[in-house]
């Protein structure tokens, strides 16, 4: 009996394809964000080239490949007390990485080769990042903002190690200084440069109470409006005080902190929103999930991305020396 497979049983047999390109791949993945993709794939390949030029040097050698993002793909997205984690799966030239943000970071497969647990592992190690109040770098406004995120974090660090009435003290004086700072990085980075009779760059309130009013004008603001001044103008009066209280106490210095912080973020996004010509809704699916960042080039290029978290249309205010602006696709008021 002749076991071999006659040539019409060949033909006939089930042919299995080759692997897909992993650089071809992206274009079978729906809803992919091309934008954080983008964001993603610049941080592994700048981390793993990093930890390259460092072994170049210390080995002589020029032979060590350039390791190259071959592809990139959000798989889960969880929240944890609040915060928003994306776990994305990366596939370079050399191996495959978990990239994990809020803040950012990369894991090794190899080493790692469980989701579950490296998700595990990055927020207990970001957890405890934070109670050391590090500064976290990527917020939108961070580039910004340099002096006054480490005024801020010199604060929480002062109010950790507090614990008489002169250390509550110092926490307001650094709160006052990084309100001021606030106001003077962000006229140093043009974002006030439209103003007609500016006041003193040393007058917060008098700066804040523009912002507010330029940005959320109209009766539809009124209340917004007003709590927002509201806030700043007492946030401010209460880090004076606190800055001569002989009797302060923790609970005020945390108070004060607290309020420096919301006080900073909130202005800091209406800001950014007013340059990037951000609307309130997405044109296209009417989400509210607008998400405004910065991204410089070189030199004082740059550009303002305003995108919706939920269809990824996005608005591109493109900034340059000569003040040209270019805007792209579809994200527009309703």
């Amino acid at each position: 009996m002749n076991n071999q497979p006659d040539e019409a049983a060949k033909t006939d047999d089930c042919v299995v394809p080759p692997p897909l390109d992993k650089e071809e791949l992206h274009a079978f993945v729906l809803g992919m964000n091309e934008h954080q993709a983008r964001e993603i794939i610049e941080y592994v390949e700048w981390q793993c080239n990093a930890k390259r030029e460092s072994d170049l040097e210390k080995s002589g050698t020029t032979e060590l490949e350039e390791e190259l993002v071959e592809h990139a793909e959000k798989i889960k997205s969880e929240r944890v007390h609040g915060t928003d984690y994306d776990v994305w799966d990366v596939h370079t030239n050399q191996g495959r990485w978990w990239v994990i943000t809020s803040p950012t970071n990369l894991y090794s497969q190899t080493l790692m080769p469980s989701l579950d647990y490296t998700l595990s592992f990055h927020i207990g190690v970001m957890s405890r990042v934070a109670a050391k109040r590090e500064i976290r770098r990527d917020d939108s406004g961070d580039e910004v903002l340099l002096i006054t995120s480490r005024k801020i974090v010199q604060a929480q660090e002062r109010f950790d190690a507090a614990d008489e009435a002169e250390d509550f003290q110092a926490v307001g004086l650094l709160c006052r200084e990084a309100l001021t700072t606030f106001i003077r990085e962000i006229a140093e980075a043009g974002m006030l440069d439209k103003v007609p009779e500016p006041p003193k760059l040393s007058d917060f309130k008098a700066w804040a109470e523009h912002i507010i009013g330029s940005i959320a004008a109209g009766s539809s603001a009124e209340f917004v409006r007003g709590y927002l001044k509201s806030m700043a103008n007492k946030g401010w009066e209460l880090v004076n005080w606190l800055t001569h209280a002989k009797n302060a106490t923790r609970h005020d210095a945390q108070l004060a902190l607290s309020a420096t912080e919301y006080i900073v973020d909130q202005l800091m996004m209406l800001a950014l929103r007013s340059l990037a010509d951000a609307p309130e809704n997405c044109g296209k699916c009417g989400s509210f999930k607008i998400t405004v960042t910065w991204r410089p080039y070189i030199g004082d290029e740059g550009e303002y991305v305003a995108q919706c978290d939920v269809c990824n249309a996005i608005r591109v205010k493109q900034l340059s020396t000569d003040t040209s602006v270019i805007q792209k696709s579809g994200l527009a008021n309703r």
